[in-house]
């Protein structure tokens, strides 16, 4: 069996490995067999394309803001401007219009969804007071900023979570159809080489044999109580390769 753990964008690399290695090693060594590989090696290429296909259909990944840091950022500017209101001669405003009722300090401690509608409507609540506030406009500007960066956060949020509903399915089904094609494709090689003689190179061909297996149980021995592979007749015996 395959490595359990070549990931989706692993299989680029070990299809196209194999389909040269396929061309490399096997083809010319049992001419009879030379249709079965030329066969597996189209095979494996549909199997490549496929999934190569699947995956630059998924979207790129934007540049993500920090989580925590934005809404460190957010919560940190609701506590200084409302101490800033506070701080103001003759307290020119009614903070409650600002923070619905809430204590500051426990309005910014709100979960994402609450602390972004908070931060906005906070920055729309200044703009109407801003004749009053004195330095409202620097205010405003930094309010604006947290809650488009909240924004930001709410959207990477949820195109996670659409991506891991929507696409992870696609991406695993192209990639367990892969499994198949290169799984078959090592069974077809592993009946050549026993022809051959030379089971060893099956790890020339197909890459994750030739690291030490990831998971326990998982081996490309030859099945318990399997024959040993025959000897090939000595004119149909190869000459030496390099690979040998």
């Amino acid at each position: 069996m395959a490595d359990p753990y070549i990931d989706p964008f692993e299989t680029k690399i070990y299809g196209k490995f194999a389909r040269e290695q396929m061309a490399a090693v096997l083809m010319g060594k049992v001419a009879a067999l030379d249709g079965m590989v030329e066969f597996a090696m189209g095979k494996q290429l549909l199997a490549d394309q496929a999934m190569s296909d699947v995956l630059d259909r998924q979207p790129k990944p934007a540049p993500e803001l920090d989580t925590a840091e934005v809404l460190d950022e957010a919560r940190d500017v609701v506590v200084r401007f409302a101490s800033y209101l506070d701080s103001l001669k003759g307290r020119p405003v009614d903070t409650r219009l600002f923070f619905r009722g809430e204590a500051p300090s426990v309005l910014a401690r709100r979960r994402l969804t609450k602390l972004t509608a908070a931060v906005g409507h906070i920055a729309d609540e200044l703009e109407r007071q801003r004749d009053k506030v004195r330095g409202a406009d620097m205010w405003l500007a930094e309010l604006r900023e947290a809650h488009e960066k909240l924004g930001i956060i709410e959207r990477q949020q949820r195109a996670t979570r659409v991506e891991r509903l929507e696409l992870g399915p696609e991406v695993s089904t192209a990639r367990e159809a892969w499994l198949g094609v290169y799984n078959a494709n090592k069974s077809l090689v592993r009946g050549l080489l026993a022809h051959l003689g030379k089971p060893e190179l099956l790890p020339l061909i197909f890459d994750d044999l030739a690291e030490i297996h990831r998971a326990s149980g998982v081996s490309d021995a030859v099945p318990p109580g399997q024959p040993a592979a025959p000897t090939a007749p000595a004119a149909a015996q190869p000459g030496p390769s390099p690979e040998a």
